[in-house]
């Protein structure tokens, strides 16, 4: 699968397969979310609820799937052993974008995940139309310390299956903190908003923005990798 994804891309310029088709989803993925987020607006809750879960659930299959042949951070191994620019493009503009790309990729699953649940428990179907609930929303303390547990050992064996450095198990590390400031998060969301209908539609427009700078970092990596400069391959 790794020699497929090699292969020159469909885009004309200097990308790989697996580039092009990154960006290309990145692409539809984040136009799916804005026309989710319209459908909000305009008070078309079932059919917001409908684009917004396939298109989240989509990106995760997605971003899970690629990890799995690619494995996590090899768009910074592509930065650092294939950018055909200069050192001072790549110190200055290429790296920090980058990097910043990379953090935007490990937040947006994370809270692609806790955005399905709290969709789910802050809304209501009534009558075949779909609407959130102004009730007060909390997580239950057990409730609470279970997905703490499950998201460290799931992490533990995925990175005791899979890792052999140092740098592997830390990226594990860095992912089970992020679950837990989303939890941490979560509980004192609780005691801010507590209302689920007022916290749901804050967090959306939230992760709508960090998804919208998401699209714009990849795009600036994947012009910097394969349209301004030749990649060295």
């Amino acid at each position: 699968m790794k020699e497929f994804l090699a292969r020159p891309g469909f885009l004309g310029t200097f990308g790989t397969l697996g580039a092009d088709l990154s960006y290309l989803l990145a692409l539809v993925f984040t136009s799916l979310f804005l026309v989710g987020w319209y459908m909000a607006r305009n008070h078309r809750g079932k059919a917001h609820h409908g684009i917004t879960l396939w298109a989240m659930t989509t990106m995760l299959v997605y971003f899970v799937s690629y990890y799995l042949i690619r494995r996590l951070g090899v768009l910074a191994f592509e930065g650092k052993e294939g950018f055909g620019g200069p050192d001072w493009v790549y110190y200055n503009f290429f790296r920090p974008i980058l990097f910043t790309h990379i953090l935007l990729v490990c937040v947006a699953i994370v809270m692609a995940v806790y955005m399905i649940i709290l969709g789910f428990r802050a809304s209501s179907k009534e009558g075949g139309k779909m609407s959130l609930k102004n009730d007060v929303l909390k997580i239950k303390n057990k409730n609470f310390y279970i997905s703490l547990l499950l998201a460290l050992v799931i992490l533990g064996l995925l990175a005791f299956v899979r890792c052999g450095t140092i740098v592997c198990v830390m990226v594990y590390v860095v992912g089970f903190l992020m679950v837990a400031f989303v939890l941490l998060l979560e509980k004192f969301l609780e005691w801010l908003l507590p209302s689920g209908a007022k916290r749901h539609r804050l967090l959306g427009r939230l992760t709508m923005v960090m998804y919208l700078l998401l699209l714009a970092t990849s795009t600036l990596t994947y012009i910097l990798l394969y349209i301004s400069y030749t990649p060295k391959l």
